[in-house]
């Protein structure tokens, strides 16, 4: 029994260690980068998005190909005007198509981008809206590209 022990012990660390490895290798897309700092201030912007009755609303659909991306924020049923917003796009099996934009104001509450997909597959996108460099609201989905 001792000898099947000592069989085992060996081949269940070296198996352990060749997940961690392949884990911290392949750990792409999987945790978030710098999430202690991103998440540091989740509770505070939640309760001002909520305070301020922030209202995102994205886009229908998205295509293969360059996209118009317009997106309309209220704040407590108004428009929000002249908010700072950034848009996020990028592709869940590879990090080399990620692109971050400022969106700028279309009208009154409605904020566009261009964007461009150049590959079919699952998108996440992300639109965060701040206010004097402080995260008031995120909006996050993902879009299956055909």
């Amino acid at each position: 029994m001792k000898l099947f022990f000592y069989i085992i012990y060996p081949l269940f660390f070296f198996a352990m260690g060749c997940g961690i490895y392949v884990a911290f290798r392949d750990a792409e897309g999987l945790v978030d980068n710098n999430y202690y700092e991103n998440s540091k201030g989740y509770f505070e912007a939640k309760a001002a998005e909520e305070r301020l009755g922030i209202a995102i609303s994205p886009p229908a659909t998205l295509k293969r190909g360059e996209n118009e991306i317009r997106i309309a924020i209220t704040s407590k049923g108004k428009p929000l005007e002249q908010a700072n917003l950034t848009l996020f796009i990028g592709n869940l099996s590879s990090s080399g198509y990620d692109s971050t934009i400022t969106m700028r104001e279309h009208s009154p509450g409605v904020y566009q981008a261009t964007a461009e997909i150049p590959f079919k597959g699952v998108w996440f996108t992300r639109i965060d809206l701040k206010q004097q460099q402080q995260l008031i609201a995120t909006k996050k989905w993902f879009s299956e590209i055909k």
